[in-house]
């Protein structure tokens, strides 16, 4: 059988990278996109993310629509990485001369996680698996690196000097770490990365921009222009609340002014320009998501259009696209059964040159034989009792609340990411839920080192269900709360039992086929799980694990 055509890439006078989400690796995350919005499904399906073929199509299409480069989200926490798996693969593929990749350092790190010796490792790990690949980007021969934080940053390393007792002003710690990893390339024979800085916040702020400069970056750059446009909306509509809906119009708007407040930095140091690719979280959110609604190839078309003719105004020569699929927050225009290839083609006819024969016709998996390329489907459990000292069993990440999970010391590890998003999820087949009166589960929090916590709400754990009857889910897509139990929680670092009273909430009742559970939402905190069990009402004895 003939494999996938070769890539015809196409031309464009400006240079479009784009943002690479790897947060599918499995099919529980994608479950939850099928399980509220099926309507979006890739035409690649629920695919397998670590497949090369998988990987070689994905290439192809961005290629052939003017994408000439991913930056990828890539994970790094006192040396431990996570959702490698795209990157790993991407080495596989067959096309991967095609496309150029880059990291984007997404450093969602606890207090203290970073210091002058993990900095030096993180940079000896880039040099020795990326920077010397020919697929690595480059600026002027310079391995580029997007950071997400400059404050975390600056923070590990001001707290790390300070325990030696030196005082550092701020922004001195994240320009001691830039220039440490400086100075590894230099050791190596490499040149100096070629750093830029994720901007953070709404409305733009030039103090910022020259913070960074000092620090040693290079340029800035957003991630989507989500928050920008709601800034902007609040100046220009009056309002005081973010609205939990809005129309994907605001983006057009909101971006031109956002990329003019810019037009007069020098050349230098400039804010790169991010077109925004949509955003809808409500299918991960405790009744508070937004969502820009309305999102139409045409729509897309008018934002692409207004950020080629800035560009041109003011001379710049490199955009950014925002997430090409980040699924799980309605960020994507990867080809998908909504559209299909309409997004990319916007992206291919605004910005770059037709060739006299035309463009190549966009070809799916199945035009050439090729595929399926789907997860196996998610296996639901049959058990009442999850005994975590050897393997993780049936209960799944969720993207936004649970980071770096695995077994530890005989017991589940993983780190909370805080924010209001369930930690862990689990389907069931479905049982009754009058023959079960309680949850309990043996676990450990240990909070940030030296942050004094104060009892609220977030301090809780708690048990959401949902049933045949009464989904998780409303019709907006929002979790329900009321489908939950809780109790408080110790965050003491010590091993305690918890039982939440299921039978308390007059909800609980039906079959039930789905469970969420969250631990306190405190963010950087350690969480360690060594069992969790369902008691049967009639005799509330523990289930055999």
């Amino acid at each position: 059988m003939n494999y996938i055509p070769e890539p015809v890439p196409a031309k464009s006078a400006i240079e479009i990278s784009a943002y690479y989400y790897p947060g599918t690796e499995q099919m529980a995350e994608w479950n939850q996109v099928e399980q509220t919005l099926p309507g979006i499904k890739p035409l690649l399906g629920w695919y397998d993310e670590s497949d090369p073929e998988v990987i070689d199509w994905q290439i192809k299409w961005a290629v052939e629509h003017g994408i000439s480069s991913f930056c990828v989200d890539w994970y790094w926490n006192k040396g431990s990485r996570r959702l490698e798996h795209w990157i790993k693969n991407f080495y596989k593929a067959r096309f991967r001369n095609f496309l150029k990749w880059y990291i984007m350092w997404a450093n969602h790190n606890e207090v203290g996680a970073h210091s002058e010796e993990d900095q030096i490792r993180v940079t000896r790990f880039w040099i020795a698996n990326y920077f010397r690949t020919p697929e690595y980007y480059t600026i002027d021969g310079h391995p580029v690196v997007v950071i997400w934080s400059l404050q975390t940053l600056d923070r590990d390393f001001r707290m790390e000097a300070e325990k030696r007792g030196e005082l550092l002003a701020e922004g001195e710690g994240v320009k001691r770490a830039i220039a440490l990893s400086n100075q590894e390339m230099r050791k190596a024979g490499l040149p100096d990365i070629h750093f830029i800085l994720m901007y953070q916040g709404g409305d733009y702020v030039p103090e910022k921009l020259e913070a960074a400069r000092n620090a040693g970056f290079k340029e800035m750059v957003n991630y989507n222009m989500v928050t920008p446009t709601w800034a902007y909306m609040k100046k220009k509509l009056g309002i005081t609340e973010i609205p939990r809906c809005a129309d994907a119009d605001h983006f057009t708007a909101a971006s031109a002014a956002w990329w003019c407040s810019t037009a007069s930095i020098e050349k230098e140091f400039a804010v790169i320009p991010t077109i925004a690719t949509g955003w809808d979280d409500r299918m991960r959110s405790f009744d508070y998501g937004h969502s820009f609604l309305k999102r139409t190839p045409e729509k897309f078309r008018e934002l692409c259009l207004a950020c080629k003719d800035f560009c041109e105004k003011n001379g710049r020569q490199r955009i950014m696209i925002g997430p090409v699929n980040e699924w799980q927050e309605g960020s994507y225009i990867e080809p998908n059964e909504e559209y299909g290839f309409a997004m990319y083609n916007v992206l291919r006819d605004v910005f770059c040159s037709e060739p006299e024969n035309g463009f190549p016709p966009d070809l799916r998996p199945e035009d050439v034989g090729r595929g399926p390329y789907d997860y196996p489907p998610m296996e639901y459990s049959e058990k009442f009792a999850w005994d975590f000292s050897t393997a993780v069993v049936d209960w799944y990440r969720q993207p936004f609340g649970t980071a770096y999970l695995q077994i530890v010391d005989n017991a589940l590890h993983f780190f909370r990411n805080g924010g209001d998003h369930a930690a862990m999820r689990l389907r069931h087949r479905g049982f009754r839920a009058e023959e079960y009166s309680n949850f309990k589960v043996m676990m450990k929090v240990t909070p940030p080192a030296g942050v004094e916590l104060q009892y609220n709400d977030a301090q809780k754990v708690r048990l959401y269900f949902g049933t045949t009857e009464r989904s998780l889910f409303t019709g907006e897509m929002f979790i329900r709360r009321e489908c939950a139990v809780a109790v408080p929680a110790i965050s003491d670092g010590e091993w305690h039992e918890y039982s939440l009273d299921l039978s308390s909430n007059p909800l609980w009742k039906g079959c039930v086929n789905e469970l969420w559970f969250d631990p306190p939402q405190i963010h950087s905190t350690y969480i360690d799980i060594r069992w969790m069990k369902l008691i049967r009402r009639q005799n509330t004895a523990h289930l055999d694990l």
